[in-house]
């Protein structure tokens, strides 16, 4: 099917439809559901640092639910910027084809955790309060203060985790309860998981400690090939992925061409990429095209660049939105740029690769 019989026609559907998926996906994760934690500007905040196991609207979803030991590791190990290569590790329950294997063995060997005397990581075991103060201590206790005089009634001096506990509480991480307790042994929620992660992130980036490191944004995108496999394509972004599903999605903190934004990478039955998408915030670029025009013609060039003259251009202009769009067909796939300035002033850049297979599926 040629580029222009198909692209005619669904010109319009297209640039809708597109347009109506990021935003409902984007909704979804900050403003078109009602959180079901407090925190969720912490939740969100810990998202874009990229210390999530998966999106923030997912992790707000489970707010209430008990924090794993799998994703307390996880989060600690991220925010440190370890290795998260998989790999075999020293626990007998955790084998390199676990997904966080990699950043669970940096921990152990970071001395973060330990394990169980079985030789076991107990990757869905509960994580209680004390524990957590622990971690995170080992972590970072070098940048945390030792000199908080708060004692809590049920954490006597003589208890293992006394130190850690009080280091949390000089750095305003915890604050106890308004009984004068610190329930050591309480289960530790995702809701608190966050906002003590959150806290303490925030405290050391305010005494000048940089945790992640800045990520690697330097990569050729023309480097990324329809029809790549899930692991090249994880191996190629892995500094700027901000959550990934298994051999079928991968979202980084980039929008093509190293605009601020996010880029979709979504793979089929087998986990070779046959779509993606990215979108960038126009206002957050900075000596950006005043105009919808010249901002999709300077975009425009830098497809050109790497696909060639687009075998399709079109301008759509009505009360809703006025859109500029570019098509240009690879023979197995289209590649499509669209800029589009709604009724409301927002303005979005959105491009794609399609297959025929994935046109169709749209319908």
């Amino acid at each position: 099917m040629k580029i222009r019989l198909v692209l005619s026609l669904t010109l319009s559907f297209l640039i809708v439809l597109a347009s109506l998926v990021f935003n409902l996906e984007a909704e979804a994760k900050y403003e078109g559901r009602k959180p079901v934690s407090a925190s969720f500007k912490e939740i969100v905040y810990l998202e874009e640092k990229g210390l999530l196991l998966y999106s923030a609207d997912i992790y707000d979803a489970f707010a209430k639910s008990t924090a794993s030991r799998n994703e307390t590791i996880s989060m600690i190990a991220l925010s440190l910027n370890l290795d998260d290569t998989r790999r075999d590790t020293v626990f007998s329950d955790i084998t390199k084809v676990y997904e966080q294997s990699g950043l669970i063995q940096s921990a152990y060997e970071k001395g973060i955790v330990t394990g169980y005397p079985d030789g076991t990581f107990k990757p869905a075991a509960y994580v209680t309060r004390e524990e957590l103060a622990v971690f995170i201590d080992r972590a970072y206790g070098k940048y945390l203060p030792n000199n908080s005089k708060t004692e809590f009634k049920d954490v006597p001096n003589t208890r293992s985790s006394y130190n850690s506990i009080k280091k949390l509480v000089g750095a305003g991480i915890t604050t106890g309860y308004n009984d004068g307790t610190f329930k050591p042994k309480g289960l530790l929620t995702k809701e608190e998981l966050a906002i003590f992660m959150y806290r303490t992130v925030t405290y050391l980036e305010g005494k000048g400690v940089v945790f992640k490191e800045a990520s690697n944004t330097d990569y050729e995108d023309s480097g990324i090939k329809w029809g790549m496999s899930y692991d090249s394509v994880y191996a190629y972004v892995k500094n700027n992925i901000t959550s990934s599903t298994d051999n079928a999605r991968i979202i980084t903190n980039r929008a093509r061409y190293n605009l601020s934004g996010a880029t979709y990478y979504l793979f089929d039955e087998n986990n070779e990429l046959n779509y993606f998408w990215h979108e960038f915030d126009w206002s957050k670029e900075k000596n950006q095209p005043n105009t919808v025009s010249e901002l999709h013609k300077m975009y425009e060039e830098k497809v050109i660049e790497e696909f060639g003259v687009p075998d399709l251009t079109n301008t759509i202009n009505n009360s809703s939105f006025l859109s500029y769009y570019s098509a240009w067909d690879m023979g197995i796939y289209y590649a499509t740029l669209e800029t589009t300035k709604y009724a409301d002033g927002k303005v979005t850049v959105i491009m794609s690769f399609l297959t025929e297979k994935k046109i169709n599926d749209l319908f």
